[in-house]
């Protein structure tokens, strides 16, 4: 089998032309050092296929009736976008060592993914080398927003002239895709002005600043998935609630305030609704403890959002918050270690100060887990740092994709068929800080925290 997909990928990228008169779409390719067996097509964040990988890590998928626009693939935790216009026949090669710095795009239908592909690596390189500028003054600022369009508009006009018949569709989002990081940029200098993060003290910038906003639809719902698109949107809405925080003192609650212009700008349902969540579970997460709910911010979300998932998923993490008392001894529950011997909580953290993190692959890579994790174990090394993986089973931690998982010691799973614990029923990754006589500390708060390493401190105190 492996030889016949082989062949059919070589054919498709010399001869898409007879392939393509049959009007059907094609997308595979080969992934280098594999994370799994398998890759993700998506469209707007909903999984569309599962496209299995051979001996030889290649894939193919034929789409009869494919409607052009953007999709996602996915592999491991990493994602990219690729523009698929009927008939188009595309393959991607790429490394998971460098994922988006090493895709590749060959076939019919691959220059306008390598033209976005490109797009987004400058604009990556470009947005860490501005922010060296945000201590401008506005007209120099302005000078260089003008000099990044400017050659991005150049690299534009050259693709077009030279790629023949584009749809309306791609220029689109061509043109969101040069235009908006850029905008993002405007957007958030008043914040980071002069590397600060002063809400109280935001620079007043004249109203010609912003005429970009007149020619901007908040509520372009094909775009929504597209990442260049949805980070405006949230910059713009996060700018006017700062600008709305100074003004006004009545106004004080900055994600009250977000989740307010997000009612009153987003018209889209469910592009509303993802903002909603997104900027509600963002101030959820990012106090000493999680558990410190923004009550005002809190009803305004159950009032306006509309997705029951996401309204679920809420009220499950404040009924997760709810459930650990701080200075109450953590309640016991089984485990199982990485060789598959069970074990329960209590016996592993026995008389230490313990940080017990629950993380899950669908919202971080372990890559970012191992590197964090070792980082706090060599800053706080009289702590034991306990991680438990809510999805896995302890065969899995022996498996290729896991090998950096295996530097960090302590790993462990739920048992497969446990009952359900009554303080993880949103499956959401937290941490729980326990004491040395096997007092809750913390409840829940998260790995990205910024007030993580005061509590870290307090719980060696």
């Amino acid at each position: 089998m492996k030889y016949i997909l082989y062949g059919i990928l070589v054919f498709l990228t010399i001869g898409c032309d007879k392939i393509n008169d049959q009007g059907a779409t094609y997308f595979g390719g080969q992934i280098i050092n594999p994370e799994t067996n398998f890759v993700l097509f998506l469209k707007d964040e909903k999984v569309l296929d599962t496209l299995l990988l051979d001996d030889d890590n290649r894939f193919l998928k034929e789409m009869p009736s494919l409607t052009e626009g953007l999709y996602t693939f996915k592999h491991g935790n990493e994602f990219q976008y690729i523009y698929f216009e009927p008939s188009d026949s595309i393959l991607v090669r790429l490394n998971t060592l460098e994922f988006d710095q090493s895709i590749v795009f060959s076939g019919k239908g691959s220059a306008k993914n390598e033209f976005l592909i490109n797009l987004y690596l400058q604009n990556a390189q470009e947005e860490r080398m501005m922010y060296q500028n945000f201590d401008l003054n506005e007209r120099d600022f302005q000078a260089k927003i003008d000099s990044l369009s400017a050659d991005r508009f150049a690299i534009y006009n050259d693709f077009f002239a030279n790629e023949g018949p584009v749809s309306k569709g791609f220029k689109k989002m061509a043109t969101i895709a040069i235009h908006f990081p850029l905008y993002r940029l405007k957007e958030v200098y008043p914040i980071f002005y002069k590397g600060g993060y002063h809400l109280e003290e935001l620079p007043k910038v004249s109203d010609a600043f912003y005429n970009f906003r007149k020619d901007i639809s908040l509520n372009e719902e094909n775009m929504v998935s597209f990442y260049p698109y949805q980070n405006y949107v949230v910059s713009f809405l996060y700018n006017i609630s700062a600008q709305l925080k100074q003004n006004d003192s009545t106004k004080n609650d900055l994600t009250v305030n977000i989740l307010n212009a997000i009612n009153e700008n987003i018209e889209a349902e469910s592009f509303k609704n993802l903002l909603l969540k997104r900027i509600l579970m963002l101030d959820f997460l990012k106090s000493e403890s999680a558990c410190r709910i923004n009550e005002e911010a809190l009803q305004l979300f159950l009032a306006k959002s509309t997705n029951q998932e996401d309204i679920a998923l809420v009220n499950n993490l404040v009924n997760d918050c709810n459930y650990l008392a701080i200075n109450a001894p953590i309640t016991n529950f089984d485990i199982v270690s990485a060789h598959n011997i069970p074990t329960t909580i209590n016996e592993v953290i026995h008389n230490k100060n313990t940080v017990v993190y629950f993380w899950s692959a669908n919202y971080m890579s372990e890559d970012y887990l191992v590197s964090r994790i070792q980082f706090l174990e060599k800053k706080y090394p009289n702590l034991l740092f306990v991680g438990i993986n809510m999805q896995t089973s302890p065969q899995d931690l022996t498996v290729k994709s896991s090998l950096k998982l295996r530097s960090l010691s302590n790993q462990y799973t739920l048992p497969k068929n446990r009952e359900a614990l009554p303080f993880l029923s949103s499956n959401y990754p937290r941490i729980i800080l326990i004491d040395d006589l096997g007092k809750v500390k913390n409840g829940f708060i998260n790995l990205d925290s910024n007030k993580l390493d005061s509590e870290l401190i307090k719980l060696m105190n």
